[in-house]
Formats: structure tokens, sequence, C-alpha cells
């Protein structure tokens, strides 16, 4: 899924299972610094939600 943004830059989503977000940020970091991918790939957000648990209520 892409959307176009100024300057010609787009957005991805990639799906992941829950409770393995950080484990594929932090991978594609690592391949955007091993590969040298800086000026195609700009920034890598986790959105994440607060969740309020109460409990014996």
């Amino acid at each position: 899924m892409a959307k176009q943004l100024e300057r010609g830059r787009q957005w991805y989503a990639i799906h992941t299972y829950s409770g393995y977000e950080e484990n594929v940020t932090e991978n594609l970091k690592q391949r955007i610094e091993s590969y040298d991918m800086h000026d195609k790939i700009f920034d890598v957000l986790i959105p994440t939600e607060k969740k309020i648990k109460i409990k014996n209520g």
C-alpha cells in the first residue's frame, strides 16, 4: 500500500506478528544501514496505543 507524498516520496505499511514489531524495526534499520539506503528510506515508525487494564473491577 503506497501513498504519494510531496517530492515523490511514498509510505508503506508492513504487516508483522504481534510482539515482533521491535524486532522487525531493528532488522529494517540494520538493512537500511548496511545497504546504505538512507536516501530511499527516511524513517521507520511503529504505531502504538495505550491499553488500560482494569483488575477486579
